[in-house]
């Protein structure tokens, strides 16, 4: 055990007591030089930390509002195009019935004037023939009148008279 009392585990009292004035002086030192700026330094770093925190928790919050802001516009968007659609459906709807009924109405209306100018040069016709049969049938009787005619003569007479009608109607 010699070299306990001659090695570095020996110890000298008056060493002792000036190590550990040293390190009082040091460690007072430290704490008014040193300790108050790390301290203060650490502090500052933490409140940073929770202001970033805080911050990132902020615009979090703010993108997820307008998240669901840009999801409720095109949710709205969407169910106002739908309606567009929608309603310019229904009005091409409207607007092909309009079309329809139109020409309908157009088809009719040139059909009844076709049936009535048909009418109309049926009834003339019909009058025209009316007109020759008269004139035809005073033309017969006034020669049957100025001539005394045989039977065979009137026959004649009769089937010209309806050759005559035959090529007018």
């Amino acid at each position: 055990m010699d070299f306990l009392k001659e090695g570095l585990l020996k110890v000298d009292p008056g060493l002792l007591l000036w190590t550990i004035i040293t390190f009082i002086v040091l460690l007072l030192i430290l704490w008014k030089a040193a300790w108050k700026p790390i301290v203060e330094a650490l502090d500052a770093r933490a409140e940073k930390v929770r202001f970033d925190i805080d911050n990132a928790e902020r615009s979090r919050q703010e993108a997820e509002k307008l998240l669901s802001q840009h999801r409720e516009m095109m949710n709205n968007a969407r169910n106002e195009a739908a309606q567009i659609i929608a309603r310019g459906k229904e009005e091409a709807e409207k607007m092909k019935n309009d079309i329809i009924e139109k020409a309908h109405a157009g088809a009719t209306d040139i059909a009844d004037r076709a049936v009535k100018e048909i009418e109309l040069a049926k009834d003339k016709a019909l009058a025209d023939i009316k007109t020759e049969v008269v004139l035809l049938s005073t033309e017969i009787a006034s020669k049957i009148l100025s001539k005394n005619i045989k039977p065979e003569d009137q026959k004649a007479l009769v089937e010209e008279a309806l050759s005559k009608m035959g090529t007018v109607q």
